[in-house]
């Protein structure tokens, strides 16, 4: 995307011109998502091509879930590219303009990756994992994987259903609570985890402690939504615009 950048300096009107194309960008991703789980479809689990194509039926469900991984990880990149193309119409004095979106482009998408949940949890991959009928993309909306474990974790609270704030973790059943719902849950003398199906019938102040490694995928998950909340918002904007 750099090559659009000229030498010199450019004018805002162009800057403004490929940061409006933000939408379309987005657009022709989703547009190759859809095509792809189109196609995941026809190889899926008791899909029409699974017979015919027999052992390389895996193969093919292999390629389209690394499409998946590359239109997550296009989605990114659109959104650092545009970013630091709102920064130099903060900075008009740059001089070497290939230079600048490069190097900012990498430092934003850093950024981007290390408040984002995991790839394999975006929505648009396990919208691919659900059409193909992988087993492991049920109940996704719930639970996301803590990275370095083979622990899920929901992140909503099984008191409240909400997102989890101020998460604490139960050191003998693993359970994870909102912090001001747990501690009056158990203040009422409840003494059995409020998770459904747990076994721990002996929940006590004692058994938790403050689980930062989920506050931090909390923290991921809240930004991912205003991000959603903020393009929403965009598109909408994009939208009155071209009506106008």
């Amino acid at each position: 995307m750099s090559q659009y950048m000229s030498q010199g300096t450019a004018s805002h009107e162009i800057v403004n011109q490929m940061i409006r194309k933000e939408k379309k960008y987005k657009e022709g991703i989703q547009q190759n998502h859809d095509l792809a789980c189109t196609m995941a479809s026809n190889v899926s689990k008791g899909g029409r091509l699974e017979a015919l194509l027999g052992d390389k039926v895996h193969g093919y469900r292999d390629a389209l879930r690394q499409l998946s991984e590359t239109n997550v990880n296009h989605e990114r990149e659109v959104g650092a590219f545009v970013a630091t193309l709102r920064k130099t119409l903060e900075q008009p004095d740059i001089k070497e303009y290939s230079a600048f979106i490069k190097e900012n482009t990498e430092k934003e998408l850093a950024q981007i990756n290390q408040s984002s949940i995991q790839v394999n949890q975006e929505r648009m991959y396990l919208d691919m994992c659900t059409k193909l009928g992988d087993v492991s993309a049920q109940n996704q909306d719930d639970e996301l994987e803590v990275v370095g474990g083979n622990t899920t974790v929901s992140l909503k609270c099984p008191i409240t259903g909400t997102l989890l704030q101020d998460p604490m973790r139960n050191k003998v059943c693993h359970h994870v609570y909102s912090k001001h719902a747990i501690l009056n849950y158990v203040r009422n003398r409840n003494n059995k985890c409020p998770n459904v199906g747990c076994v721990n019938t002996n929940l006590s102040m004692g058994q938790l402690e403050d689980d930062h490694q989920t506050a931090r995928l909390v923290k991921r998950e809240m930004i991912r939504m205003e991000e959603e909340k903020r393009q929403q918002t965009q598109n909408a904007m994009e939208l009155e615009d071209d009506e106008d």
